[in-house]
């Protein structure tokens, strides 16, 4: 196992991911632009139309120059006319949202669009990675936020319960441990994070520990869900 080895695995999971998401030259709501606008660029890229949604001004702000429309909103209160767009993506995105509020952002969007597709991380990977998805969720419920991860059923049964019927449901696995020099790189990311966050000293001390000790004993992450719904009505 080395490093080079480890990124090409992450290459193969990516490219598995978008291989699943049909949607070319559509108008598509990209929910949540993220640092680095990663599938807000994918979209670009497979000649799509772009409404990229964020609650966070400076977000949108930091990708202007994007041949794409932003719009700043609440993901659960979207400023959208019946059927606006062909597909809503969230793509990493809902897993930080408090779950109770899943319900009601898929039915909202469920108005505006006739697909919907959600990739998320799922619970599991090894029992090293349990306890960083541990260590990370309660870090952040500390500070007001979530890190919650679901298991694929759980986002089939919003999308149906939404009247959404399942055409794409899959989950792409790792097969490799992370190599221990990107688990240093995750440790001093995740670190970095945290102070950002105004996470509480204990939990930063906890993940130093733990990552460190990972470093050891090896840690693989977790599967990716691919969940594509479409409109029955």
């Amino acid at each position: 196992m080395n490093a080079s080895s480890y990124e090409k695995e992450q290459e193969r999971r990516e490219e598995e991911i978008w291989s699943l998401i049909q949607v070319e030259h559509a108008v598509v709501i990209d929910c949540g632009i993220g640092k680095n606008a990663v599938s807000t660029r994918a979209l670009i890229d497979k000649g799509d139309r772009v409404i990229t949604i964020d609650k966070d001004r400076e977000a949108l702000f930091n990708h202007k120059d994007l041949p794409i429309q932003l719009v700043q909103c609440d993901i659960t209160d979207m400023p959208f006319k019946p059927d606006a767009a062909d597909a809503a993506l969230f793509y990493f995105t809902l897993h930080e949202i408090d779950p109770v509020s899943h319900g009601k952002i898929i039915s909202e969007i469920g108005r505006i669009v006739s697909r919907i597709i959600i990739v998320e991380p799922s619970p599991g990977g090894n029992a090293a990675y349990q306890r960083f998805e541990e260590l990370w969720r309660e870090a952040m419920h500390a500070v007001g936020k979530f890190e919650d991860y679901q298991v694929r059923s759980y986002w089939e049964k919003l999308l149906q319960i939404n009247g959404f019927k399942i055409v794409v449901s899959k989950s792409i696995s790792h097969e490799m441990d992370i190599p221990p020099e990107k688990i240093e790189e995750l440790r001093e990311l995740t670190v970095k994070t945290f102070k950002e966050e105004g996470v509480p000293e204990k939990y930063i001390d906890e993940m130093n520990v733990f990552l460190r000790y990972a470093q050891k004993v090896g840690m693989k992450f977790y599967d990716i869900s691919v969940v594509i719904g479409k409109s029955m009505i």
